[in-house]
């Protein structure tokens, strides 16, 4: 009698996790990204990956633009659904990842995802306390100035009808307290206020102004790249729990796969997308050293005001500090 328990016992213990393996968890993945876009495309081939690194237990759905912006995006991802959600502004989920996108803040690919990997665990761990899961990093290029009259100071940048994000009324407030005419619209929306002139400015990636030929209504570009662009993706961990550790671990190879070639690719990208404007007519805007180190000073000193108030103090002095570290070693 004990020798027929005790393998019963054994599968009853194991039943809930040989149940977890064999569930298929559906997963819905929803973003602002445009459609038929390479990170589309690339989400997409994650998604053919997913199912079949896990034998078809996790199908990844991916809903490219399916949302007006990241803060609808976000609630509905509180809410439960979609189940994962990529940000191209992750600032929107926490304060924290501001520090990514101060303007002139960083200088090369290699001194931004130096930081990023040393202030990962710290962001995983806000991402944590949000109910969320980091899946990877993602690069959009850097985005540079577009304007319709030529720009070559901050003076000049101020005297334009710039775009900022709608939503964000901690950034609507810097420009208007540093002098600047900010226009708060939705992402979907840019084309519409460049063609009425609600706005004649707008920061984008090279990449992203020639998709949505943003650039024809203000194609001058500052040389002078604002900030790298770079997004997460994240899974609601009500969502992660359901899948087993061995297709978790599939899962985040796979990601972090697609944020590897991410990386390598937007180099290229970004100046065959330069390229083409130019023959289209777009004026690249070339400074001297002099004038982009002027540039890069007040710059420095106007984003010194986000530590503490748009930035958690200690976020962006480790990232300040792994900045520098990064330059002295070079």
């Amino acid at each position: 009698m004990k020798s027929r328990v005790l393998p019963i016992a054994v599968v009853l213990m194991l039943l809930p996790v040989l149940l977890l393996a064999q569930r298929t968890a559906r997963i819905q993945l929803g973003s602002v990204l445009p459609a038929n876009s390479v990170w589309d495309r690339s989400l997409k081939e994650m998604a053919v990956e997913w199912e079949e690194e896990t034998d078809g237990r996790v199908e990844l759905r991916v809903q490219s633009g399916a949302f007006r912006d990241e803060a609808a995006l976000l609630r509905r991802l509180k809410r439960g659904r979609p189940h994962a959600a990529v940000f191209g502004q992750p600032g929107d989920i926490h304060e924290a990842f501001n520090v990514l996108s101060i303007p002139f803040f960083f200088e090369s690919d290699e001194e931004a995802f130096h930081v990023i990997e040393s202030l990962t665990p710290t962001f995983e761990q806000i991402l944590q306390d949000e109910g969320l899961v980091l899946l990877n990093w993602g690069h959009a290029g850097w985005a540079h100035f577009f304007t319709e009259e030529r720009v070559e100071t901050l003076d000049d940048l101020k005297r334009t009808k710039v775009y900022t994000a709608a939503g964000d009324d901690q950034m609507l407030q810097w420009y208007k307290e540093n002098g600047f005419d900010p226009e708060p619209l939705a992402y979907t929306d840019m084309l519409l206020g460049l063609n009425t002139g609600l706005i004649n400015a707008h920061p984008s990636p090279p990449y992203v102004a020639l998709l949505f030929q943003w650039y024809e209504k203000t194609p001058f570009m500052l040389e002078v790249p604002l900030a790298p662009v770079l997004g997460v993706t994240v899974m609601a961990e009500s969502s992660w729990s359901r899948i087993s550790q061995a297709d978790q671990e599939a899962l985040r190879a796979s990601a972090k796969r697609l944020e590897q070639e991410l990386l390598e690719d937007v180099p290229a990208q970004e100046e065959a997308s330069i390229q083409q404007m130019k023959q289209r007519g777009l004026t690249v805007v070339e400074l001297d050293n002099a004038a982009k180190a002027s540039f890069r000073a007040v710059a420095d000193a106007l984003t010194a005001s986000w530590r503490g108030n748009m930035i958690p103090a200690e976020v962006y002095d480790l990232a300040v500090r792994e900045r520098d570290s990064f330059r002295a070693s070079r």
